[in-house]
Parts: structure tokens; C-alpha cells; sequence
């Protein structure tokens, strides 16, 4: 199975007041054991602006960890042409960063894209939250 992570799963791991914490935890050590993961590039400068507030050196030794775990996957030009234009075409797209993880995922065969976000749209993908996959993967 190929799944995409979103940034806030990453984050969650490393951030225990995030409401998320436990199951974003739970989710990511079943999904390196099991699955192929995978995450967009700009995903990365977001974790590691998020951590590094709290600790630089701290942020930069979980970005090494991270990169060891999952597929970091480039997007160019002809991503982001595809992007605004299924947004300007579908107007349940609103977000530009999700609408590129969105196709991202689809352009490398993610089966799953696993968001903590509820307002995620991935109208042919499934989406599940940690919690979500905790229980659906965990519990079975």
C-alpha cells in the first residue's frame, strides 16, 4: 500500500500537546513497517519551520529521521499548472497546499492519504485521519 502523509501526522509525532499525539504515533510506526509513504518537499520546510521554534538543532535531527522513513516527492511547473486549474475548475478545492498534496498523491498511486485536517478534499482518494487509521488498521 502507498499512503501520503500530511504534514500535521509528522508534526503530531513530535509536538505531545497536539491533540493528535497518541494515534498520529500509533499511525506512522504501523505505516513504516507496512506501507510505502510518501510527502511532498514543501512539507518539509513546513516541519522543520514549525519545529525549529522550539529547537533548531532538535528540528533538523527529526527532518534526517523523517527523510529516512518516507519518499519526499518533487513537484514542478506542470504540478502547480494542474493545481490552479482544478481549482479554478471544482470549487470544493480552496486549498492550494492540499490541492498539491492531492495530485501529488494521485501522480505517485497513493492508495490513502492520511490528513489530521478535516477540510482535506481528495474527491478519489480515500482520507482518513490517524485516528481514523488507528482504528480502521490497528483495531482490525
Amino acid at each position: 500500500m502507498k499512503v501520503f502523509v500530511d504534514a500535521n501526522i509528522i508534526l503530531d509525532r513530535y509536538d505531545s500537546k497536539r491533540p493528535s499525539h497518541r494515534f498520529s504515533i500509533l499511525c506512522y510506526e504501523y505505516l513504516i513497517a507496512n506501507t510505502q509513504i510518501f510527502t511532498s518537499c514543501d512539507l518539509i520546510t513546513t516541519i522543520y519551520y514549525i519545529n525549529s521554534k522550539y529547537d533548531k538543532k532538535q528540528a533538523l535531527f527529526n527532518i534526517q529521521a523523517i527523510s529516512k522513513t518516507l519518499k519526499i516527492i518533487e513537484f514542478s511547473n506542470k504540478e502547480v499548472e494542474e493545481c490552479c486549474k482544478l481549482m479554478l475548475e471544482d470549487s470544493d478545492y480552496i486549498d492550494l497546499e492540499d490541492t498539491i498534496q492531492y495530485i501529488m498523491a494521485k501522480k505517485h498511486n497513493c492508495d490513502l492519504i492520511i490528513s489530521n485536517d478535516k477540510n482535506f478534499v481528495a474527491k478519489d482518494l480515500k482520507i482518513l485521519s490517524s485516528e481514523e487509521f488507528c482504528k480502521e488498521f490497528l483495531e482490525s
